[in-house]
């Protein structure tokens, strides 16, 4: 008689099959659940997306997302903070609490609508720590001294992603501090070309009553958007002897780089060939004696020359970490924050703006648009001051002499300037001032500003945003994107608007310096024109406002 019970062998028999059976009931299930899961993560996205894009829609003047392929980013702390969203939504990716650095990217497609993508945008500062690795010998490097402080060495082959597009200026990164949260940039090009005092400093206060202190902390910075300038940190620059460069410091929101920064820069003894040597001649902020400052030549080594001369300024900021939603770090490509205009109102000065041409001379390229650069804002007359990024296809003798300043009767105006401005549409262009006081030797950035005349064309002004070699004339273009510039070898050389002496006139030349020549001699043309804003704002229908997608007027 068989007692209660399995055998063994019926037992493991048991066994065998509910295995068996569970191999085939738990991937069902597992698959149950995924799906499930997957399903609960689309439904959250999608509820996400949909705050967004009724966000979107309520705030769409806001966002400039008018094109197909237009970009741009929603912080899902505005949802939050809006009450598109509840505070205790989860972030489906990862089912942790959103940071203020969590987005929803919105991307226009062709056929009008909208598509939408969780993502999560960096800082500057871990961006660029992507690029550092314990074996650099070039590129980012980690300062043996400080940990927490890394800076950039090489030549632009080598430091070829440090590239900023930030408050209408291209700046490179310079170093950045990880446990301040800061970053040190430099414009990439010269802003303006002046002597930078009456003699080498040997105090602070002489610093700071230089003519290039003022035109940085007077004339640049108050040039700025607001938001720019909030983030702009205090900073300590050195203004010593060559020898010595913290001998004298002085703190201020803008500066100079000093000399040891630019020798960092390249191989510690000379900065030649390094990503700050751009083939041009620019002031440091250093002195070499009572009567010399110090600067960098058009060959890139250091040098020193009197201040009676003028020679380019590039802006040294120390700015807090940002985050970035554009590019790749490249001269063609430089990282950017989300920060587009709509009209001549809201552009910033620094930004590019494509104006149409109606002339068949192709001044402005097949396209048939110039692309100019914002010098100046003048909202109390509803106007902003732009200036070609170029030169003419023609050059021009100034005038017959200079005994007197400019008029609009003189050879450049009746040779060049009265033709190209009769080809654009009178409904963008309006009437401004022009400084044409005499620059001569020794005098202050705002002498030429002592006498004006009233055109609707004209040159730049010594003195002023961008009246020196920003657009890198010659045959080796090496801080700028050729492909920027508007008839970029039609001379070496351009006029300005001002008279030296009784005999001859101001001009920029390709080496970044200032010089003077007698009047009958033919240069370059930089076109200099006012457009409409205030009540009469003009509407962009398009780009970005950098140097490789300008804002286009309709």
């Amino acid at each position: 008689m068989r007692k209660n019970g399995f055998t063994m062998v019926e037992l493991i028999a048991i066994i065998v099959i509910m295995a068996s059976m569970l191999l085939i009931i738990l991937p069902a299930v597992n698959n149950t659940i995924k799906n499930s899961e997957e399903k609960k993560k689309e439904e959250a996205l999608n509820n996400i997306y949909m705050a967004a894009e009724n966000y979107l829609m309520a705030n769409y003047d806001d966002y400039k997302i008018d094109n197909s392929g237009d970009t741009t980013y929603i912080y899902i702390t505005d949802l939050i903070s809006n009450d598109y969203m509840s505070i205790d939504t989860l972030n489906p990716n990862n089912d942790s609490t959103f940071s203020n650095k969590d987005v929803v990217k919105v991307t226009r497609n062709d056929d009008g609508t909208f598509n939408y993508e969780l993502d999560y945008l960096k800082t500057l500062i871990e961006t660029l720590l992507e690029q550092y690795s314990s074996d650099n010998t070039t590129g980012l490097l980690r300062d043996s001294v400080n940990e927490n402080l890394y800076y950039y060495k090489g030549t632009n082959e080598e430091v070829a992603n440090n590239f900023l597009w930030y408050g209408g200026h291209q700046w490179r990164v310079i170093e950045f501090d990880t446990s301040a949260n800061t970053l040190t940039l430099i414009t990439q090009q010269p802003l303006t070309t002046i002597q930078p005092a009456s003699a080498g400093w040997e105090s602070e206060e002489a610093y700071n009553n230089s003519y290039i202190n003022n035109w940085l902390n007077d004339y640049f910075l108050n040039s700025l958007d607001s938001s720019i300038q909030a983030n702009i940190q205090d900073s300590t620059f050195n203004i010593g002897i060559y020898t010595d460069v913290d001998e004298i410091t002085t703190t201020k929101k803008v500066g100079l780089l000093d000399e040891e920064q630019y020798k960092r820069a390249g191989d510690g003894t000379t900065g030649k060939d390094s990503f700050l040597d751009i083939k041009d001649y620019f002031w440091l902020g250093n002195r070499y004696s009572s009567s010399r400052v110090r600067d960098v030549s058009s060959i890139g080594s250091l040098s020193s020359n009197s201040p009676s001369l003028s020679y380019g300024v590039r802006a040294v900021i120390k700015i807090s970490d940002i985050t970035i939603t554009f590019g790749d770090g490249t001269l063609s490509n430089n990282y950017q924050v989300e920060n587009k205009a709509t009209n001549t109102n809201n552009v910033q000065v620094g930004e590019y703006i494509n104006v149409p041409y109606k002339g068949t001379d192709n001044a402005c390229g097949s396209d048939k648009m110039c692309t100019f650069r914002v010098v100046s804002k003048d909202k109390e007359n509803n106007r902003i001051k732009v200036v070609l990024n170029g030169l003419l296809p023609t050059t021009s003798a100034w005038a017959a002499d200079v005994n007197d300043n400019i008029t609009t009767n003189d050879l450049i105006y009746t040779n060049v300037l009265n033709g190209f401005i009769g080809n654009i549409d009178s409904k963008y262009i309006t009437t401004g001032t022009y400084g044409v006081g005499m620059y001569a030797s020794g005098n202050s950035y705002t002498v030429p500003q002592s006498t004006t005349i009233t055109a609707n064309i004209g040159l730049p002004t010594v003195g002023e945003m961008f009246s020196g070699n920003d657009i890198d004339m010659g045959s080796t273009k090496t801080f700028v994107d050729v492909n920027t510039i508007e008839n970029p070898n039609a001379s070496l050389n351009y006029w300005t608007m001002n008279r030296y002496s009784s005999s001859n006139v101001r001009y920029v030349n390709d080496l970044g310096c200032l010089s003077n020549f007698s009047p009958s001699n033919s240069y370059g043309v930089r076109a200099v024109i006012y457009l409409k804003s205030g009540l009469a704002a003009l509407d962009f229908t398009g780009g970005e406002g950098t140097l490789n997608s300008p804002y286009t007027l309709q």
